[in-house]
């Protein structure tokens, strides 16, 4: 018998880790649903259970179905053990008044049984196969490779995960952005001022009024310059996803978002389709005074290409932006290890440039609260 928590544990705790967002309740109305008995009739239908339970979208059932054919089908060759609606089998007594059987007969019986076992042991594996094969497109795919001397031989198993997953879920970058936070007192008096109200009263020697202030709300606002299109094509769907956790990390209404290709040169574009061009002497003076910036770019590092141009339109952008800000900082989708010997590398070196992971956000969310630039990253190389 298998207990359930030692199936449904692993996988609930390993749809939590790849994104899906499941609560503690929904571990624990799984757990009892299966307790008392629903979807145990068998593994598909546990599977379907589980997906209408757990999974809000496409995108989770198959990550779902993923995970439930590598954590949970290998684990269920034998029955489910729930106290609560399995009843095992207990030993027959036989009544001592009762005469014995002849051994012939319960050969017999015990042949028959045997055979009826292995008939339907047989007629599972053919069902699990067919429901099987309907799922290759999203099952690990097994490449056998025999190579070797004499009779010994050795398999390898090579596994594909076919669903696009982000490299970090939005989840974990909204809580990044969440530390985005520059709180200051600002607009109506509404708040109490506890301070303020026991100074009045120590002076007057009676409580006249309360002494209300103005509440404390966030003033960052984020620009955010962002690389369209060419190299950044493929990643489209992560820059989304960016661009949405930044919403819901408080900062809604407090972005402006504007699009280049390669570098910004002459035009910013206010759309993504690169229409509504603002010129970006006046779009600094505008929006960026004072405000975190944020540019979104491979910067080459994408084609592992080097091209001596954009780095020194880029160069000369930086310089310009610095007259307005010194709160800014570069975002790479493209992993550190490929920035080597592309303009990612130079340009790294007068940027602070972070990976598009959970420690490069939060090390730019610390760049753009004023926090000092690496070591590595040289202010003065920009005017060579």
């Amino acid at each position: 018998m298998i207990e359930t928590e030692s199936f449904l544990l692993p996988l609930f705790q390993e749809l939590r880790k790849q994104g899906i967002p499941l609560g503690i309740s929904e571990y624990l109305l799984a757990l009892k649903s299966i307790q008392e008995g629903i979807g145990i009739e068998d593994i598909d239908r546990l599977e379907r259970f589980l997906k209408l339970l757990w999974a809000k979208s496409q995108e989770d059932r198959e990550l779902l179905h993923l995970k439930f054919t590598e954590l949970v089908k290998p684990r269920l060759d034998k029955p489910i053990k729930i106290a609560t609606k399995i009843n095992e089998d207990k030993p027959t007594t036989t009544d001592i008044n009762e005469p014995d059987k002849d051994d012939t007969t319960l050969k017999d019986n015990q042949a028959g049984t045997e055979t009826k076992t292995k008939t339907e042991q047989q007629n599972q594996i053919t069902t699990r196969s067919e429901s099987d094969s309907s799922l290759t497109n999203f099952l690990p795919v097994k490449h056998t490779s025999k190579r070797g001397t004499g009779k010994k031989y050795i398999d390898k198993e090579v596994k594909y995960n076919l669903i696009p997953r982000l490299p970090i879920s939005q989840r974990d970058m909204t809580v990044s952005w969440r530390n985005l936070r520059c709180l200051q007192r600002e607009g109506i008096a509404e708040e109490l001022d506890v301070q303020g109200t026991i100074n009045d009263i120590c002076k007057v020697g009676f409580l006249r009024r309360p002494i209300l202030q103005p509440r404390r709300r966030n003033q960052v606002k984020l620009i955010l310059l962002i690389d369209r299109e060419g190299s950044m094509s493929p990643f489209n769907p992560l820059i989304k996803a960016l661009q949405k956790s930044i919403e819901k990390g408080g900062l809604l209404g407090k972005i402006s978002t504007y699009y280049f290709h390669d570098f910004p040169e002459v035009y910013l574009y206010q759309k993504f389709n690169f229409t509504e061009p603002l010129d970006i002497e006046n779009g600094l003076s505008e929006q960026v005074r004072d405000n975190s910036v944020l540019i979104v770019s491979d910067a080459g590092a994408a084609r592992r290409t080097y091209d001596g141009q954009r780095l020194k339109s880029t160069k000369a952008f930086i310089k310009q932006l610095r007259q307005y800000t010194y709160l800014y900082a570069w975002l790479n989708p493209v992993p550190q290890a490929r920035w080597k010997t592309t303009t990612a590398e130079d340009i790294s070196e007068f940027v602070p440039m972070y990976p598009l992971n959970q420690q490069g956000l939060n090390d730019i969310v610390k760049i753009l609260l004023g926090h000092p630039f690496p070591t590595g990253v040289r202010l003065d190389d920009q005017d060579t």
